[in-house]
C-alpha cells in the first residue's frame, strides 16, 4: 500500500519531478522503504501529512536515481554526450538521503530502533 497517491503530490505537495505513469511504483517503493525504517508503525497513521510527504519526497529522490543503481548524477555533458555518477563513499548516496528525509518528515519515535517501555 502506497502512503500517497498523485493526487495528493500534485495538488498538496505540489510536486512536478514525477509522471503519473512513474508515480504509483515509486510510491510502492518508498512506502515498503518507509515500512522497513519504521519497523511497520507508520502503516498505524496512513492519515498522517507528514508520513504522505515523505512518501512524495522519497519518489523524488528515487526518480532521480532509479536508473542509476542508487548514485545520484554527478555531472552530465550534452555536446559529445558523457554521464557520470557519483560513486565517492564520502559522497550521499539515495540510500543516505532517503533516510535523511525520513528523519525530516516522521517523528523520531516512529525511527526508534530500541525497545519501548511501557
Amino acid at each position: 500500500m502506497a502512503y500517497a497517491d498523485y493526487e495528493f503530490y500534485s495538488a498538496t505537495y505540489s510536486g512536478n519531478t514525477v509522471s503519473e505513469g512513474d508515480f504509483t511504483r515509486l510510491a510502492a517503493k518508498a512506502s515498503a522503504y518507509i515500512d522497513k525504517v519504521t519497523f511497520g508503525r507508520a502503516s498505524q497513521h496512513t492519515d498522517d501529512e507528514r508520513l504522505k510527504n515523505c512518501c512524495c519526497e522519497l519518489c523524488e529522490i528515487y526518480s532521480r536515481t532509479d536508473d542509476s543503481g542508487g548514485m545520484l548524477k554527478q555531472s552530465e555533458t550534452v555536446g559529445s554526450w558523457s554521464y557520470s555518477l557519483n560513486s565517492a563513499a564520502a559522497d550521499k548516496t539515495a540510500e543516505d538521503m532517503a533516510y535523511s528525509v525520513c528523519r525530516t518528515w516522521l517523528p523520531a519515535e516512529w525511527l526508534y530502533r530500541g525497545v519501548g517501555r511501557e
